[in-house]
Protein backbone atom coordinates (compact mmCIF):
# COMPACT_ATOMS: atom_id res chain seq x y z
CA UNK A 1 0.00 0.00 0.00
CA UNK A 2 3.01 2.38 0.94
CA UNK A 3 4.41 1.89 -2.42
CA UNK A 4 0.34 2.87 -4.38
CA UNK A 5 0.24 5.99 -1.95
CA UNK A 6 3.64 7.35 -3.39
CA UNK A 7 3.21 6.43 -7.03
CA UNK A 8 -0.17 8.22 -6.87
CA UNK A 9 1.59 11.53 -5.15
CA UNK A 10 3.94 11.18 -7.63
CA UNK A 11 1.08 11.21 -10.19
CA UNK A 12 -0.90 14.05 -8.85
CA UNK A 13 2.45 16.16 -8.25
CA UNK A 14 2.92 15.89 -11.94
CA UNK A 15 -0.49 16.51 -12.81
CA UNK A 16 -0.05 19.69 -10.59
CA UNK A 17 3.20 20.86 -11.86
CA UNK A 18 1.74 20.33 -15.31
CA UNK A 19 -1.55 22.36 -14.57
CA UNK A 20 0.82 24.90 -12.52
CA UNK A 21 2.72 25.63 -15.71
CA UNK A 22 -0.12 25.93 -18.09
CA UNK A 23 -1.91 28.24 -15.84
CA UNK A 24 1.40 30.81 -15.73
CA UNK A 25 1.55 30.18 -19.48
CA UNK A 26 -1.85 31.06 -19.79
CA UNK A 27 -1.82 34.24 -17.57
CA UNK A 28 1.30 35.04 -19.51
CA UNK A 29 -0.62 34.95 -22.93
CA UNK A 30 -3.44 37.16 -21.36
CA UNK A 31 -1.37 39.54 -20.18
CA UNK A 32 0.65 39.59 -23.97
CA UNK A 33 -3.06 39.73 -25.64
CA UNK A 34 -3.94 42.72 -23.33
CA UNK A 35 -0.90 44.99 -23.74
CA UNK A 36 -1.73 44.01 -28.00
CA UNK A 37 -4.71 45.19 -27.37
CA UNK A 38 -4.22 48.28 -25.36
CA UNK A 39 -1.78 49.15 -28.36
CA UNK A 40 -4.57 48.72 -31.09
CA UNK A 41 -6.59 50.58 -29.10
CA UNK A 42 -3.97 53.68 -29.18
CA UNK A 43 -3.78 53.72 -32.63
CA UNK A 44 -7.13 53.23 -33.36
CA UNK A 45 -7.62 56.86 -31.24
CA UNK A 46 -4.37 58.17 -33.27
CA UNK A 47 -6.62 57.36 -36.62
CA UNK A 48 -9.74 58.80 -35.56
CA UNK A 49 -8.14 61.90 -34.29
CA UNK A 50 -6.82 62.09 -37.39
CA UNK A 51 -9.96 61.42 -39.66
CA UNK A 52 -11.74 63.71 -37.58
CA UNK A 53 -9.00 66.37 -38.13
CA UNK A 54 -8.86 65.23 -42.00
CA UNK A 55 -13.27 65.60 -41.99
CA UNK A 56 -13.07 68.67 -40.32
CA UNK A 57 -11.07 70.03 -43.27
CA UNK A 58 -12.97 68.61 -45.68
CA UNK A 59 -16.10 70.13 -44.14
CA UNK A 60 -14.40 73.41 -44.12
CA UNK A 61 -13.23 73.00 -47.96
CA UNK A 62 -16.40 71.93 -48.96
CA UNK A 63 -18.87 74.57 -46.99
CA UNK A 64 -16.63 77.27 -49.55
CA UNK A 65 -17.53 75.58 -52.00
CA UNK A 66 -21.38 75.58 -51.17
CA UNK A 67 -20.83 78.99 -50.47
CA UNK A 68 -19.22 80.06 -53.49
CA UNK A 69 -21.56 78.38 -55.51
CA UNK A 70 -24.55 79.57 -53.80
CA UNK A 71 -23.27 82.76 -54.07
CA UNK A 72 -22.34 82.41 -57.80
CA UNK A 73 -26.17 81.25 -58.55
CA UNK A 74 -27.57 83.84 -56.39
CA UNK A 75 -25.72 86.30 -59.25
CA UNK A 76 -26.64 84.52 -61.99
CA UNK A 77 -30.27 84.28 -61.11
Amino acid sequence: MDRLEKELQSYTRKKHQKHDAFMKAFDTWGKEVEATLNKLEKINDALFQQFQANMGDAEAFFAKKRKAVCTHVSTVS
